[in-house]
This record gives structure tokens, C-alpha cells and sequence, in this order.
């Protein structure tokens, strides 16, 4: 049972935000969507698109087509290959629509291919879920860093594997800025990956953009931020507006996180589902480190036993239905 969508969509600069979102929910399927101009890369703005930067276009670009590829797409791959068509319909979709915009509107202020060694023409990032009730599946679709999550009664659980060069886990990406690998852009060909699992009995569904989790000091930090605000909720609109001014607080880039519920008949099931969970990271996880003022060779120990739950960026061996391609 897929339940309420949640929304966060915060810009450091108010109008002028690089993050993009789409939603679509239909009875027994949802999608998200989440976009992150690349501001470095697409900084160049077009006068005639209001004065907007290449990586503002982008965001918004990649999520309409999304939105717009997913209208009569809503099931899940059951088999790799499917999986395989699947995206290769997606990307000759993003492609065409990306270089199709750029000749129209970008092509006499830029070309649509490389413009010097750091510039690209509508760059941006791009995370994408698809959750099908029917058949209990999702599968995240991303290219870039935006990423997809769920958090059960296990914990938070990272499904899509950045695209950045060299190798970093996801507490060193923290703290070095690896530069990206793979991203959408226009006059490039487009390489989406995707990760399909089965749908949670009970769990919550993310997309966000690295300003949300950029914003914690750690995954397991960034797990307790999503508890610690649900257990201190009264309902899913003051645990949206609690967390919403709590990324508020620790914002240095623009944020876009959404949340889908599924297997919870209200906000107060789901609230008691987590409560164990929530003491658990805490005693074990969150106590430990902030005790040490946040020490990172107590934080880095920690992190070690916590994330052989937290890494599924790959297929799960004992289930046929659990891949990546």
C-alpha cells in the first residue's frame, strides 16, 4: 500500500534554485523524481530563456521528461533485459529531448557540445523511483549523485552508487569533493543506470540531491535526522515542517528530498514501526560519536559496522529479482 508523497524543495537563492522535482501517483504506482543542475558545469545563462543558468533549464528539463517518459510506464522490469530496453527507451528520450531544446533555444549562445573543458550545455544530475504495488517491486533510475534510499526497520538503506571519479564510500564522499563521472547533458550521449529491488512490506521510499545529504555528517546522522523529526510529529505536515527547518538550519546548497510511504495504514503505525529502530541508532550510533563531539575516528569505527546494512548498491545474491544494471 503506497501511502502519502512527501515534498522538500528548498534553494538557497529563492527563484533561482538549480534542484528540479516531478511527481506522479496513480492508484497502485507512484514516480519521483529529483534534478540537480549542475551549476559549475552550466553556469553559462541564456538571455532569452529569462536569464536562466544552463543547469536551472536542465533540472527542470530532466524531470518534465520523466514525468512525461513515465505516463504510460508505470511497471517495474521484472528481468535484466527488460530492465535493458527499458532504460534504452529512457535514455534515447532524455537525449532527444535535451538536444532538441539545446538547438532550439541554447544553440546561437553556446554549442550544444563541450564549451571548454569545464562546461557542458544543460548539465544535471538525475534520480528517479518507480514503485509498482502490483507486482511489489521499484526500481531507482540515476545518472550523477542524486540518490535513492529506503529505510526500514533495519535502517536507511542507500540503493543508487554515485557517478563521481575514483573510489569514495559514502562517508568520504562527505568530505572530498569528487568531481562527476556521468551526468545528462545536451550533445553527450546519455548512460543511465538502474537498480531494481522488491518493495518494502513496510518502509519509506527517497529520492533526494547531495544539499540534503551533504547536510548530515554522516549517513547514520543523516538517518537520524529522518527519525528523531518522525518520532517528534504528531503527523506527516508537522514532520515535513519540523524537517524541512531542520535542513533549513544546515543548508549550504539548494535541497530536494521525497519520501513515500508504503505498508502503513496512518502516520501513527508508521511512527511506532520506527520507534525501535530510532533507539536502537541512537544507542548504538548517534550516543557514541556525539559524546566524543563528534570525533571522526570514533564516527569512522562506527561506520564500518554500520554500513554492511546501509550498502545496496548492488544486486542482493539471494534474490533473482534483486539487480543493477
Amino acid at each position: 500500500m503506497l501511502g502519502e508523497i512527501m515534498v522538500i524543495h528548498m534553494a538557497v537563492v529563492p527563484d533561482n534554485g538549480e534542484d528540479s522535482f516531478a511527481v506522479s501517483s496513480l492508484p497502485g504506482n507512484v514516480m519521483l523524481c529529483v534534478a540537480d543542475g549542475c551549476g559549475g558545469l552550466g553556469s553559462k545563462r541564456y538571455d532569452k530563456l529569462d536569464h536562466r543558468t544552463g543547469a536551472y533549464l536542465a533540472s527542470r528539463l530532466a524531470a518534465r521528461t520523466m514525468l512525461n517518459w513515465t505516463t504510460d510506464r508505470t511497471s517495474v522490469p521484472w528481468l535484466p533485459q527488460d530492465g535493458f530496453y527499458q532504460l534504452l527507451d529512457l535514455q534515447l528520450e532524455v537525449e532527444a529531448t535535451f538536444d532538441g531544446f539545446a538547438k532550439t533555444h541554447c544553440q546561437e549562445e553556446s554549442s550544444c557540445r563541450i564549451v571548454g573543458s569545464m562546461q557542458r550545455t544543460l548539465p544535471t544530475t538525475l534520480c528517479a523511483l518507480l514503485a509498482d504495488e502490483k507486482n511489489a517491486a521499484c526500481s531507482f533510475v540515476w545518472a550523477g549523485d542524486s540518490r535513492g534510499y529506503t529505510l526500514d526497520a533495519d535502517g536507511l538503506h542507500q540503493y543508487t552508487k554515485d557517478d563521481v571519479r575514483g573510489h569514495a564510500d559514502a562517508m568520504d564522499s562527505l568530505l572530498l569533493d569528487r568531481p562527476l563521472s556521468n551526468l545528462i547533458c545536451a550533445g553527450q550521449p546519455v548512460k543511465l543506470h538502474m537498480r531494481r529491488f522488491a518493495m518494502p512490506q513496510k518502509g519509506l521510499l527517497f529520492c533526494m540531491t547531495d544539499g540534503v545529504y551533504h547536510g548530515a555528517s554522516s549517513p547514520m546522522e543523516l538517518e537520524m535526522l529522518l527519525l528523531d523529526t518522525m518520532q517528534h510529529s504528531a503527523n506527516q505536515d508537522r514532520w515535513q515542517r519540523k524537517l524541512e527547518k531542520m535542513l533549513a538550519a544546515v543548508m549550504q546548497d539548494d535541497m530536494t528530498l521525497l519520501c513515500c510511504s508504503c505498508g502503513f495504514a496512518d502516520y501513527d503505525e508508521m511512527k511506532l514501526y520506527y520507534q525501535p529502530r530510532f533507539e536502537q541508532l541512537k544507542q548504538e550510533y548517534i550516543t557514541p560519536v556525539r559524546r566524543k563531539r563528534g570525533n571522526r575516528e570514533v564516527a569512522r569505527i562506527l561506520w564500518e559496522r554500520y554500513k554492511e546494512h546501509y550498502d545496496r548498491t548492488e544486486g542482493m545474491a539471494d534474490d533473482q529479482q534483486d539487480w543493477r544494471i
